[in-house]
């Protein structure tokens, strides 16, 4: 593209057009690189978010045995497509559903801003990173994660663990039923 515009500046040098069509090229590339940097910026977000839905996905399925003995199901559903997120779940023997839940650290907002051209020249394309939050309730966020603090790591899925270990504590401590385990068990026993 680069080398057409070129062409193009070329032809017109010595005639009454140079001038116009100099401008119109510079326009038409500064055009293109802000277009370019927002692409750039918004697959950068989501592909960040991705590479952490991944890791924490790999993290569930390690969690998953340690957990099923104690609850009636537990599971990792994908949200992406719709809300931009994942979710750890776990639902105890009296039908009670909890998550811990994996979003992406951008919002529909952010993503939205991106499509400003006053909003993106601010940006530095270098800097911009994504990541994720996790929360159990989606205005509660109980921790932050940028791709670079695990990714920067020697073991990006170590990294995340330690992060993410008190956090499916927790959600297993909210599940946690003894007395319909208890009686699940019995029941089990009379069978």
């Amino acid at each position: 593209m680069l080398e057409r515009l070129e062409e193009l500046k070329e032809k017109s040098e010595g005639t009454l057009f140079e001038e116009f069509v100099e401008a119109q090229v510079e326009s038409y590339k500064k055009q293109k690189q802000k277009e370019l940097k927002k692409a750039n910026i918004n697959n950068k977000w989501i592909d960040h978010a991705d590479e952490l839905f991944n890791l924490y996905a790999q993290i569930t399925e390690e969690f998953k045995p340690q957990i099923e003995p104690f609850v009636s199901k537990v599971e990792f559903v994908d949200k992406r497509e719709e809300d931009a997120l994942v979710m750890f779940t776990v639902t105890n023997f009296k039908g009670e559903a909890h998550s811990l839940q994996c979003a992406d650290l951008h919002t529909l907002d952010d993503y939205e801003k991106l499509e400003d051209d006053e909003f993106v020249e601010t940006l530095d394309e270098e800097k911009e990173e994504g990541g994720v939050e996790f929360f159990f309730h989606r205005d509660e966020t109980v921790e932050t994660v940028k791709h670079s603090d695990i990714f920067h790591a020697d073991d990006p899925s170590a990294t995340l663990k330690k992060v993410v270990e008190p956090l499916i504590l927790e959600l297993f401590k909210k599940s946690f039923d003894l007395e319909s385990l208890m009686q699940k068990e019995s029941d089990m026993e009379d069978h």
